[in-house]
């Protein structure tokens, strides 16, 4: 037989009971996707898509980030259309500069944070 086969592994226990209550390492970080959370600042719960945190600094981060995303993503709409007029606006080039400097700096604060957060133990 070769290793790792079926015949050469010894027996394996099978798992004891399992319960409903987290253990202590587990209770540590709280669950803010759910339907309850405490001091929970800010909760998507999309289809496809579930986030919260109790982090009011990395919910604005995120906030302001989704709406500068969104700014940018309608000035290079309206920027496609005054193009196609045949005028050329120096302001909309601008305007498009400045809101992804924004957009960059916020979505590396909300970054940031998120992996600062996952990266350092709990102090419980």
């Amino acid at each position: 037989m070769t290793p790792g086969s079926a015949a050469s592994a010894p027996d394996v226990p099978a798992p004891p009971s399992l319960s409903d209550t987290p253990d202590q390492d587990t209770a540590l970080n709280p669950d803010f996707t759910g339907d309850h959370a405490k001091n929970r600042v800010l909760h998507v719960n999309t289809r496809w898509f579930k986030y919260g945190t109790d982090d009011k600094a990395h919910a604005s981060a995120l906030v302001l980030s989704a709406l500068l995303l969104l700014s940018a993503l309608f000035l290079a709409v309206v920027g496609m259309i005054v193009s196609f007029s045949g005028h050329e606006q120096k302001w909309l080039d601008t305007l498009l500069t400045w809101i992804g400097n924004a957009f960059l700096f916020t979505s590396g604060i909300a970054v940031g944070k998120s992996g600062k957060e996952s990266a350092t133990p709990s102090a419980n």
